[in-house]
């Protein structure tokens, strides 16, 4: 084999290599239905670690996931849009008996704006698939299969949902299962920057 014949197959196992890996970035205005139906896998390498416990009025620490076609999505770019991240995991049965009631508000509002993350807190894909099919669910689930978005967020207990508003602020942080009366009070405070 000669040597350019060598520099080509090289080259070309590198670009099959790293073509796994290559991640198409999405544009800035990410709309909820480029979201719905899909489940995500956090980037570990984008999690933006929070000093403190984020809070009301504090900017809700950035992170990114990835689509299974390797679109790339970032939670600050979903600036303009009202956001609920809720942190959960399929064997945990608050988070199991609020899920029916967070996608049929993200069905509810989606058209206004809302987006719903569901942050799966360190369970495999598979799992999780089941799981959406069963509950019928159509609201995005994030992946967060080291844990690291939910330390970021200083996640202590399942379930636990941040209220992100428009300009990305926390407008409200729940720990525990949302009620009818707690998942009204963290919409009316997110929806209002509409």
């Amino acid at each position: 084999m000669s040597r350019w014949s060598r520099w080509v197959m090289l080259l070309l196992l590198g670009l099959l290599i790293t073509g796994c890996a290559v991640v198409r970035p999405s544009s800035a205005s990410t709309s909820g239905s480029t979201l719905s139906g899909n489940i995500f896998l956090v980037d570990p390498a984008s999690v933006q670690r929070s000093v403190s416990v984020p809070a009301r009025g504090v900017e809700a620490p950035d992170f990114t996931f990835v689509a299974a076609d390797g679109t790339q999505h970032r939670l600050r770019d979903l600036h303009g849009h009202p956001v609920v991240l809720n942190f959960w995991a399929t064997w945990c049965p608050p988070c199991r008996a609020e899920m029916p009631a967070l996608n049929e508000a993200y069905e509810r509002y989606r058209g206004k704006g809302l987006i719903v993350l569901a942050v799966n807190e360190m369970e495999g894909r598979e799992q999780v698939a089941r799981f959406r099919q069963t509950m019928g669910l159509t609201l995005p689930i994030v992946l967060d299969k080291q844990g690291i978005v939910g330390r970021a967020y200083r996640v202590s207990g399942l379930p636990t949902s941040i209220f992100v508003d428009a300009r990305g602020m926390v407008a409200l942080r729940w720990t525990g299962m949302l009620t009818e009366e707690s998942l009204g009070r963290g919409l009316a405070l997110i929806m209002e920057e509409e």
